[in-house]
């Protein structure tokens, strides 16, 4: 008789050797046979030295049978030991077969069920107590690839057909041998890439645990009974050095092959072998989300099946993957035209009652009612949550330091544009009473409302205008509040009758623009404080620049222009580190919060301490008020000809333009999807509260506000919880969760109010250059949060770097970079008007803006296809 050498595990069909026997035991295995050790042959030693012991490996178990099984249908007749299978499934130590012993085969048996493992020996043996290796397994799930959608994957099937390698009735049944082969053949097929074999073997089977797939991909299906996994292919993942470019390489087995649990009739096996550094759409996971969505397909694989060479695989393949690709395009086209119809029903809908009873101010009393169920909540909500309370004073004093001295620094321009006729204390009284009205009557309270660099603009042109009528300026006043009541008229107009409703063509692309150049106007502004700084005080050992100094008013002292940039650099340096504070590894996350909500105000505070107490040898201008005029003073009006009225209707008209765009773009960015905000939009009765209060404004020749970036979407994220994801390394941020609350605007205004009475000390503590480096803090904090702004960098980045962000996935990257080049012209656009045309042209500014929107609906779909657009722009 011969006697079996290997155990057949019904949990995985892999071969277990034993050790052999060195002494007699004897085991009762209840139910079945008596087992007895074999005759000595006199070849114990020999044996002994061919095979391993058991206890160098770990036994399985079927998940589904308890049942271990003696298979007599393996050649046993060589002393060499049958096939060995080290399998990737959990691990089970079964410290019963530790023990050495050798199991006698009778002629007839075909199984022996074992149905209780608890072996007796009849002699005290000694266990074993601990595993020899640990592993650890991770699963994740994946959708299927949209070939519609996600660009990258039909180039990378494209390139597979060009040149396919495949190998047909491979007929080894070891995932080493396997993959052996398949690397050889990829080596013969492309001996250009001086493939490393033993590297690209590595990276495919480890023997690490006898975990022999490190990273593979597979289906699931669904049925009645639950998700279970498909086991006819699998797809293997390696990340090597030894390629610089992803390789694939297909094989269809001759007959379905066990490689442990979950995959025990594999038929089809693909391995890609990607370089370790590449970009994320070509990683390894990817390229394998690619293939095993196609093989996936039952029919697919069975078309395949078929073939026999490597032509007529790519030619089946390839009409497969059209129609799978069709069959993606299709449901598609389906669910797009689903979405258009319900949205055409619902404009053809709207439309349609807008026709049959237009009532002007239906839409303010519908934003009313909207919002007035809210009313009391937007007071006395979160006031019982430690959490909530502390947002909400760090977002008010936010508010009191980045709307009063960006105020002063507004205050001093129109100083100086005015000759003195609007000062920074009539700026801070605007804001603050401005401010308080809003925040009681608007719709919207979190939106932000400031004077802005526009109406500086505008104020400085009715200025010049207004000498046409008097050279010294008294018919300034008369002029401005004509116009401010002009403008005041066309807003209650645009409120009335629903202009509003044009916004539904503003996409993210034209509030993104905006919001960038306001960022760069900052800047900007910044910069020509510097240079001008400069100009006027940092004087050479030579007789025409001090002229040219004197020219201006200045005087050779380097001392001041060198610490006013020492003064705005340290400013946004101390306010940009603190504000990144939450992403350092100190504290915990709550505390970092903290600490970075209180950016702004440390900063000001520290540069205001270095500029006044450190440096107060070096006197540093400060910013200049109108003692003899009243806090509320109403305009003594003269008789304006038939011309300063129409001028004033003219500048109204203009300037109503920009309000609403500037006004309806920073709404729209607060409520926008993303914030996830729960009490509705009031756009038409915004716009309202807003005329009424440019009205009051302009009665007592106080400067003009409107909704501001970036400050209304900085307070949104000032009230926001925000959580944190980190994806192949890159760190996305999303709202859960917002205060929607009016105490904060409303606080901080009459703080604001009450600064009035630290004009002039201790308020001119503050030096001017602070005031900019504050500018400049406004402008870094606020560019993160615009897409655009991520492409642009995207031009200057390594491709394997490139975050995992959904646009990456589904438009080509020049196409990406197209789309960022033609946002890029339209900004150039507004900079050229802003900043570089004279101050009449600057008045049609708001015109550019407008122009953005049929540009983004009329223009750019001849040029970019609407399935990029939507991936592109379609996203909040």
């Amino acid at each position: 008789n011969e006697y079996k050498s290997y155990l057949s595990m019904s949990n995985n069909g892999g071969y277990i050797p034993l050790d052999e026997p060195q002494q007699s035991h004897s085991f009762e295995i209840p139910g079945a046979v008596i087992v007895e050790p074999p005759p000595d042959d006199g070849k114990d030693e020999e044996r002994t030295r061919a095979r391993p012991s058991l206890a160098d490996f770990n036994a399985r178990s079927r998940n589904r049978s308890n049942d271990t099984i003696l298979d007599s249908n393996v050649d046993f007749s060589s002393d060499e030991g049958g096939p060995m299978s080290l399998l990737d499934d959990n691990i089970s130590v079964m410290t019963e077969f530790s023990h050495r012993v050798n199991m006698k085969y009778r002629p007839g048996w075909k199984k022996l069920n074992v149905f209780n493992r608890s072996f007796q020996r009849q002699e005290k043996i000694e266990e074993m107590h601990f595993c020899s290796k640990l592993y650890h397994t991770k699963r994740h799930i994946f959708p299927l690839k949209d070939y519609h959608d996600e660009a990258r994957a039909m180039r990378d099937i494209q390139k597979f057909l060009d040149h396919p390698i495949v190998l047909f009735k491979v007929c080894h049944s070891g995932w080493e041998e396997i993959v052996k082969d398949m690397i050889r053949e990829l080596a013969r097929e492309k001996p250009e890439l001086k493939l490393d074999k033993a590297r690209c073997l590595k990276s495919l089977c480890s023997k690490d645990a006898d975990y022999l797939i490190p990273e593979c991909i597979q289906g699931i299906r669904e049925s009645h009974q639950g998700p279970y996994t498909d086991q006819s292919f699998i797809t293997a993942i390696g990340n090597t050095n030894a390629v610089t470019d992803t390789q694939v390489v297909m094989a269809l087995l001759d007959k379905p092959v066990n490689f442990g649990v979950g995959a025990e009739e594999i038929k089809f096996v693909c391995i890609i072998i990607v370089p370790t550094k590449g970009k994320h759409t070509k990683s390894g996971i990817e390229v394998g989300r690619t293939y095993s969505t196609l093989l996936a397909d039952d029919r697919l694989r069975h078309s395949l099946l078929l073939t026999h060479t490597a032509a007529e695989f790519a030619h089946e393949f390839e009409i497969e993957v059209h129609r799978i690709h069709k069959e993606h395009e299709k449901r598609e086209r389906e669910k797009s035209l689903a979405n258009a119809s319900i949205q055409r029903e619902r404009k053809d809908a709207s439309t349609s009652n807008k026709r049959q009873r237009f009532i002007p101010g239906r839409l303010i009393v519908e934003d009313f009612k909207r919002r007035a169920k809210w009313y009391l909540s937007d007071y006395v909500a979160d006031l019982t949550s430690f959490d909530s309370i502390q947002k909400m004073i760090s977002a008010t004093l936010f508010l009191y330091f980045s709307l009063l001295l960006p105020g002063i620094a507004f205050g001093v321009l129109n100083n100086y544009y005015t000759n003195g006729m609007i000062d920074s204390k009539n700026v801070i009284v605007s804001q603050a009473l401005s401010g308080v009205l809003y925040s009681l009557f608007a719709g919207q309270p979190l939106v932000v409302v400031m004077t802005t660099i526009p109406l500086v603009i505008y104020t400085k042109i009715i200025y010049e205008i207004s000498l046409n009528w008097d050279e010294n300026g008294e018919f300034f006043y008369t002029l401005y509040s004509m116009t401010g009541l002009s403008n005041a008229g066309f807003l209650a107009v645009y409120a009335f009758t629903g202009a509003s409703n044009i916004m539904t063509h503003c996409s993210r692309s034209t509030e993104e623009i905006m919001g960038l150049f306001i960022s760069l106007a900052f800047i900007v502004d910044t910069v020509k404080y510097t240079l001008g700084e400069f100009q006027r005080y940092y004087c050479f050992d030579n007789s025409s620049i001090v002229e040219e100094a004197a020219s201006v008013g200045g005087e050779c002292d380097p001392t001041k222009p060198m610490l006013s940039l020492l003064l705005i650099l340290i400013t946004v340096y101390i306010g940009v580190q603190i504000f990144r504070f939450k992403y350092s590894p100190y504290l915990n996350a709550a505390k970092r919060v903290i600490v970075a909500d209180y950016a702004l105000v440390v900063a000001v505070v520290v540069g205001s301490a270095i500029g006044s107490h450190f440096f107060s040898s070096i006197p540093l201008e400060q910013f200049k008020v109108n003692e003899s005029r009243w806090l509320f003073e109403f305009v003594k009006m003269k008789t304006p000809t038939a011309a300063a009225v129409m001028t004033s209707i003219g500048l109204g008209f203009l300037m109503s333009i920009l309000f609403f765009m500037e006004g309806n773009i920073s709404a729209s960015i607060v409520t926008n999807p993303q914030n996830k905000l729960k009490k509705g939009t009031a756009f038409h009765l915004d716009m309202l509260v807003i005329a009424a209060i440019n009205a009051t404004l302009s009665l007592f020749g106080l400067p003009w506000v409107h909704g501001a970036l970036p400050h209304s979407p900085l307070h949104v994220r000032a009230l926001a919880d925000i959580e944190e994801h980190v994806d192949n390394g890159h760190l996305t941020e999303t709202i859960v969760y917002v205060r929607e609350t009016r105490l904060t605007t409303l606080v901080s205004h009459i703080m604001i109010g009450a600064s009035i009475f630290m004009i002039p000390y201790p308020l001119n503590l503050i030096p001017i250059p602070v005031l900019y480096g504050l500018f400049l803090f406004l402008s870094f904090t606020s560019l993160g949060e615009f897409q655009m702004w991520e492409r642009l960098v995207l031009i200057f980045t390594e491709q394997n770097l490139y975050p995992p962000i959904h646009y990456v996935r589904k438009v080509p990257q020049k196409i990406i970079h197209c789309f960022t080049f033609i946002q890029l012209l339209q900004l150039m656009a507004l900079c050229a008007v802003s900043f570089g045309g004279s101050a009449y042209l600057k008045m049609f500014f708001p015109f550019i803006i407008i122009l953005l929107m049929p540009i983004r609906e009329k223009v750019l779909p001849k040029l970019i296809s609407d399935r990029y657009l939507d991936a592109l722009d379609g996203e909040h």
